[in-house]
Parts: C-alpha cells; sequence; structure tokens
C-alpha cells in the first residue's frame, strides 16, 4: 500500500482512533469481539489511555495510516504485576477495504521488532476467530503458535464464535 506509514499513537489522535474503532465495531461479520455501540470511550478518555500506552515499557499503541487516513490499528498491553509484566496482550485491526494490503504486516513487524528491542517482553498472546484465516497466517507468518482453543468464546452477529489462543514467545 502506497503511502502507508506506521507510528506510535499520540494524545491528538483520540478523536481518529475513536471514529475508527466505532465504524469496525459497526461492519457485520469482522472478527473483532466488540460489537456495534460497545467502543465508548471518550476522546479524554482515549487520549488517556494512548497516554498511558506511551509510558509503558511493555506496552506499544500503533496507528497505520495513508493520507491522514487511520486505516489499521494495534495495540499491545503489557500485565501490570511482577508476575505478568513480561507478557503482553495484542490486538491489531485494519479498515474495510484495506486488510490483505500489506497494513497488517507492517502493523506486525513494527510491533514485533519493538518488543525484541524491549528487553522487557517475553511473549505477545492474541486471540482470533478459528474462522479467520488470513490473520492465522499472518501471525504464524511471525513465529505465533497455537496454544489452544475456546469453544463459543464471543458472541457477535447473532452466533457464537470460536477462538484460538496463540502466543509469540521472544528469544532471551
Amino acid at each position: 500500500m502506497h503511502n502507508l506509514i506506521v507510528r506510535e499513537a499520540q494524545p491528538e489522535d483520540a478523536a481518529r482512533c475513536i471514529e475508527y474503532m466505532q465504524t469496525l465495531a459497526a461492519e457485520a461479520n469482522i472478527g473483532i469481539g466488540l460489537s456495534a455501540g460497545e467502543f465508548t470511550l471518550t476522546v479524554e478518555q482515549e487520549a488517556q489511555f494512548i497516554q498511558e500506552m506511551a509510558q509503558s515499557d511493555n506496552s506499544l499503541f500503533l496507528v497505520a495510516e495513508v493520507d491522514g487516513r487511520i486505516i489499521g490499528v494495534l495495540t499491545m498491553q503489557g500485565g501490570k504485576r511482577k508476575s505478568n509484566h513480561h507478557a503482553a496482550s495484542l490486538g491489531i485491526t485494519a479498515a474495510k477495504g484495506c486488510r490483505n494490503q500489506g497494513v497488517g504486516n507492517a502493523l506486525m513487524q513494527a510491533v514485533v521488532a519493538w518488543a525484541k528491542a524491549s528487553g522487557t517482553l517475553k511473549r505477545i498472546g492474541l486471540t482470533v476467530y478459528t474462522d479467520n484465516q488470513p490473520a492465522i497466517h499472518l501471525y504464524e507468518k511471525y513465529g505465533f503458535v497455537v496454544e489452544g482453543q475456546s469453544k463459543k468464546a464471543i458472541f457477535r452477529d447473532g452466533q457464537f464464535h470460536d477462538v484460538l489462543q496463540m502466543a509469540l514467545l521472544l528469544e532471551e
């Protein structure tokens, strides 16, 4: 994708991030655990979340944009306690019309490089719908492996969805 920029989110991106997530949540048959109307953060709350992520040594909030338009978001939130500070949970999305065009790949490349360089993270986990083959393929490309499956883990669009738990263990 031409003119694609991947960068850390800034507090001033909050309103655009909210709009992006609300549009995504309203989309039918999308593999996320968020339904229309459920993303209800205020601009102030989202800006605070972005700021907290930026100040953390085990969390990262990335946006992918083209010509100033957010077309992808990745959040990786690290554990808040000593016992799980080394582990983070990842979520990634791409806008309708921008999927399978390298957005997810660019975000994953950036987050894995950041995590390896962090010196803090040893594990990145995620969940993915079992029928989301493009996403599963992307995660496997970066070394994620399936650790388990949860039946009926998500209820969205009037039906239950199974998810896989996948993780990447980072080198010492």
